[in-house]
């Protein structure tokens, strides 16, 4: 059965409006994506999530759908909201999942660490595997900036060594903490779905008796050997202090999620508390690694 595939561009507004009505249409799936590479900043999580100021709204429908129909609804339903760049697309049938799955293969991080979602067979000679499949909490290892957290926690020896992971997300960077040989490793995020997500994969890799899967506002935390946060500059910047009295002295901070172009000025808020490495770039994104020196807090 071959599909439609219908794009638009609107408004943060508008785009709400038109994936509210797309899928009372009875769209198979409807995704939504910056305009111009715009990054989405992180909200607070009591605030409602904002999307872009110029959003692109694509939608997956049945071949029989009236277009005429729904796009003079989509106009009364956004009402003055702009609507723009409308595209429509006959896409002819396929196995969509498997598509996908052959998209999502293997992932290696210095040939001995391999994320493997588990439509796969992980290559031979490969010291850890790290089962996960991409879903709806951040981490599967195909992001540049968990692969550069990746990288780093490869190349360093963890073994016995105490693990923070802020920000956890799938649980990626906590369970391959684990793998690698930490002694334990606590995955903390603000988001429910995110901690069922990581307590899922921490027991689908066996390291659950390693790992404290838990809310980041716990005052029992642990001072720690490395703290691992791939999140954004601006809670990068709040939390600092935090982070600075979860490390050890001469423990590792290992920051991510950071736009090269916001590298120095995370690297100025850090150096009060942490000797700051020069950062290792990837396309647009930044890691800054560092470790905690003496001074008070």
């Amino acid at each position: 059965m071959a599909w439609l595939q219908l794009t638009l561009e609107s408004d943060s507004e508008g785009a709400r409006q038109a994936s509210e009505l797309l899928e009372l249409f009875g769209a198979i799936s409807v995704s939504l994506s910056a305009v111009n590479k715009q990054l989405l900043i992180e909200q607070h999580p009591d605030q409602q999530q904002e999307l872009w100021d110029q959003t692109q709204v694509t939608a997956l429908l049945h071949k029989d759908t009236d277009l005429d129909v729904l796009l003079a609804s989509l106009r009364k339903r956004l009402g003055p909201a702009p609507l723009g760049n409308q595209k429509i697309a006959l896409l002819p049938d396929k196995d969509w999942v498997r598509e996908y799955q052959l998209s999502q293969g293997p992932r290696l991080f210095g040939n001995r660490l391999c994320v493997c979602p588990g439509w796969c067979i992980p290559p031979d000679n490969i010291d850890y595997v790290l089962l996960l499949d991409p879903g709806l909490a951040f981490g599967s290892g195909s992001h540049v900036t968990t692969g550069l957290c990746l990288d780093w926690l490869v190349a360093t020896n963890i073994e016995g060594k105490l693990v923070i992971d802020y920000g956890c997300g799938s649980g990626i960077l906590a369970i391959a903490a684990a793998l690698l040989g930490a002694r334990h490793a606590w995955a903390l995020d603000i988001d429910p779905q995110a901690l069922q997500a990581a307590t899922a994969n921490a027991d689908r890799n066996r390291v659950s008796d390693k790992l404290t899967i838990d809310l980041p506002d716990k005052n029992n935390l642990p001072v720690v050997d490395i703290l691992l946060a791939n999140i954004l500059l601006q809670p990068l910047q709040e939390l600092a202090a935090r982070f600075a009295a979860l490390v050890l002295p001469d423990g590792n901070i290992v920051l991510s999620g950071i736009l090269a172009s916001q590298a120095e000025e995370c690297l100025a808020t850090y150096a009060t508390w942490f000797n700051m490495a020069a950062p290792v770039f990837q396309r647009e994104w930044a890691l800054l690694t560092g470790r905690r020196n003496c001074s008070p807090i």
